[in-house]
């Protein structure tokens, strides 16, 4: 796992030097009634800290990829093509397709292979994101590069007067950390310590360090995605301002939340507007006041650094001239109804954290699909297929369904968090609703449709989800802790729709 470069050390982060990058937006190539799109996983070098270059692999680029937009309800065709020279698959996380469009880890993608994958998204707008998933390399290739977003739109946000000027009052905010070497070669997984969440000590906000934005003096939409690994972030302003959270991972909430503080996991997004109107000339931070919420998280010092017992600058807003495009935020954004849940059938889950000992019953039988060090640059892949976290006590394994669900039907899902550390919880193929947490209420910006949920240490979380697309043996859908070390690590299970 040790990388012979693993000691080598960066000079201190220059932030708020460079622009932020946007992502450009891709609409596809309409035929015959079905919109077609086309991305490339490649290699590349990126800037991700000035003056350095990287290795990098990235969508139709070097470095993460391009925003699919994809208007509700219509037919779309993507053709994915792997210019890596090892396997890869593309999940669509938040989109609910069937198992066989979903990209899990049983529908690879062989090296300089191509893939086309069809499917429509009848589901809310809401901000999604694309990422690889396969099996034991989740973690090493995401860490490489290879995300992008995935904008289902619906046209409410306009309908409402939601900011929707994508690059001006409309920001994409792709939060990650990094680790890299003085050559600039990311590391990964240099350490045992990696084993309980991959965690960097340089912070990339759509692959460029601690960049700044400017924005007009109105109000502003931050699409936020937790695109780290492992870290868990705390966002607010340095100021303390509030902001209201208009939408959480899979589309509007029925009316904006107002905060100062917005806990997200990794995989977890969420839409805000902070209001900006009153101040032209000033200049903003916005961070992660990490350290308020460590010790709720966490229970023991492995599974935290000094970063998480810290206040980390991320991205700076500068607050230009109002734009001619104005916009708010109205006090109803959405109508969401109540699953029907009183016949519903209930699975109960427990989730394990890694045990003394554990490693000593050897991997699971997997196939790498990859020698040790063939990231970018050499980077290292980690360790993955090891039987250390579980959820009910089992390790994933690829040959074995752990659920079996009807479709049509409606269930209750009850997560246990036997661990000393938060799990934030993914479920493939479905949007849910958390209806308790330890049986009280969940605050008001996750009382929408989400597919990621953070679970405190010791805590029980309830949601309630419909299964409305089929997936069969042959291509499962997932669920998994979307710390993607744990994942590739065992705690993931499988389940059909059928």
């Amino acid at each position: 796992m040790m990388n012979a470069q693993a000691g080598a050390a960066l000079l201190p982060a220059r932030p708020f030097q460079r622009s932020l990058p946007i992502p450009p937006q891709l609409r596809g190539d309409r035929r015959d009634g079905v919109l077609h799109f086309a991305l490339s996983a490649q290699a590349g070098a990126s800037e991700l800290v000035a003056g350095l270059r990287t290795p990098t692999w990235g969508y139709n680029g070097s470095m993460l990829g391009p925003a699919l937009v994809v208007p509700r309800a219509q037919p779309v065709r993507v053709e994915v093509r792997n210019g890596l020279e090892q396997s890869t698959t593309l999940h669509w996380h938040g989109a609910i397709v069937p198992g066989a469009s979903d990209g899990g880890p049983h529908s690879p993608i062989q090296a300089g292979g191509t893939q086309r994958v069809g499917f429509t998204l009848d589901q809310p707008g809401a901000t999604l994101w694309f990422h690889p998933h396969p099996d034991t390399r989740t973690g090493a290739q995401a860490y490489a590069g290879l995300a992008g977003l995935l904008l289902v739109d619906d046209g409410v946000d306009r309908r409402l007067g939601l900011p929707h000027t994508w690059g001006v009052d409309d920001i994409p905010v792709i939060v990650q950390d990094r680790r890299i070497a003085a050559d600039g070669t990311l590391l990964y997984m240099t350490s045992m310590h990696d084993l309980m969440g991959m965690k960097g000590d340089r912070f990339l906000v759509n692959g460029c360090e601690q960049p700044y934005v400017s924005v007009p003096a109105q109000h502003v939409r931050l699409r936020l995605l937790n695109g780290s690994n492992a870290r868990i972030y705390n966002f607010a302003f340095d100021d303390g301002r509030a902001f209201q959270v208009v939408a959480s991972d899979a589309g509007l909430l029925a009316r904006p939340a107002a905060t100062r503080r917005l806990v997200l996991a990794p995989g977890e997004r969420a839409e805000v507007v902070v209001d900006l109107s009153g101040d032209q000339g000033r200049q903003l931070v916005l961070q992660s006041r990490s350290a308020e919420v460590v010790d709720a998280l966490n229970g023991s010092p492995m599974d935290s650094d000094a970063w998480d017992q810290s206040t980390i600058d991320l991205l700076q807003l500068r607050v230009g001239a109002p734009s001619g495009a104005q916009s708010g935020v109205p006090a109803k954004l959405a109508e969401i109804d109540p699953l029907a849940v009183a016949a519903a059938r209930v699975r109960r889950f427990t989730l394990q954290g890694m045990r003394m000992g554990s490693m000593m019953g050897g991997p699971r039988n997997v196939d790498r699909g990859a020698p040790i060090h063939s990231g970018p640059g050499g980077m290292s892949l980690g360790v993955g297929g090891q039987n250390l976290f579980s959820i009910n006590d089992q390790f994933m394994q690829m040959n074995r369904i752990d659920q079996r669900a009807r479709l049509g039907g409606v269930e209750i899902w009850e997560l246990r968090n036997e661990a000393h550390m938060a799990h934030p919880i993914h479920v493939h193929g479905v949007s849910y609703q958390v209806l308790s947490r330890d049986g009280a209420s969940p605050p008001e910006w996750e009382r929408g449709h989400k597919d990621t949920v953070l679970v405190h240490r010791g805590e029980t979380v309830r949601l309630a989800m419909r299964f409305t697309q089929r997936a069969d043996e042959a291509h499962p859908y997932m669920y998994h802790c979307h710390i993607l070390e744990h994942e590739g690590n065992g705690m993931m299970g499988q389940f059909t729709v059928l």
